[in-house]
């Protein structure tokens, strides 16, 4: 039997990376070894491969090229794929960024008032797609990720942060709020149910459950031994509903206590 071929782009991200190990026997895996920014490399590259499903995984979050790489990019890269390549389903991999914050759980038809600049970069090919949905030769799902960790995820992302500054004693800021935690096995989980429905449209990809960035910090500090200095200052929250991806069949997802000890 023929595996179903999958493209992706940011193959050396955590997320794509943990993607590809668990899955790696259900797809022959072609990954996009340059940055997406330069569309004549991409079209070489693609004109000699055939894939059934694209995963659009590349971006970065933050920057002076942002809107570029995030926005232009993608959007050059979705409109040759949609002229020159046959594919079957084409994943747009988005953020709960594009929401923005609200003390209500965020569903799919929810306002996007982003309130960053990755945020809006994802918003604005999320524009995009909507508005052209029915020139497309292909299905497109956009899949908007909460937050998810991963004891290999490097600075710049909320555990591996607090850990440094409860280790440094420095003073944790803004993290007085809700926010929803998911494991990255569940979020391919997801990613995987998504590609196999074809799910066409916006999905959140979440856990659907709200926890206190306080509880985590508390809960790192006891796993190694510093008290943590924390600003108790009210923020922002920004937790989802994931009734649509219940529907796909993914209803069980590990606890955040669970998704914390694999830092120890």
């Amino acid at each position: 039997m023929f595996k179903k071929t999958l493209c992706i782009t940011g193959h050396k991200g955590v997320l794509a990376k943990n993607f590809i190990k668990k899955f790696n026997k259900s797809f022959k895996f072609y990954y996009y070894p340059q940055r997406i920014e330069n569309l004549n490399d991409f079209k070489n590259w693609a004109s000699k491969k055939k894939f059934n499903y694209f995963i659009h995984n590349a971006a970065i979050f933050k920057g002076k090229n942002i809107i570029k790489v995030n926005k232009t990019s993608s959007i050059n890269l979705i409109k040759y794929l949609n002229k020159y390549k046959k594919t079957d389903y084409f994943l747009f991999i988005s953020t709960a960024h594009v929401y923005g914050f609200s003390k209500k759980k965020f569903n799919e038809n929810s306002k996007r008032k982003p309130k960053s600049r990755y945020g809006l970069s994802k918003k604005q090919v999320e524009d995009f797609i909507i508005k052209n949905k029915s020139r497309f030769n292909f299905k497109i799902g956009m899949a908007r990720i909460f937050n998810f960790t991963h004891h290999l995820q490097k600075e710049g992302h909320f555990v591996p942060d607090v850990i440094k500054k409860i280790k440094k004693r420095k003073k944790i800021e803004n993290i007085n709020c809700y926010r929803d935690f998911i494991d990255i096995d569940d979020v391919c989980s997801a990613i995987y149910k998504i590609l196999k429905n074809n799910y066409n449209g916006p999905i959140n990809i979440c856990s659907g459950k709200k926890i206190n960035l306080v509880s985590i910090a508390k809960y790192m500090s006891k796993m190694i031994n510093k008290t943590p200095i924390i600003d108790r200052k009210r923020a922002l929250d920004l937790f989802g509903d994931n009734s649509k991806l219940k529907a796909l069949g993914l209803n069980k997802f590990r606890p955040v206590n669970k998704i914390l000890n694999k830092f120890n």
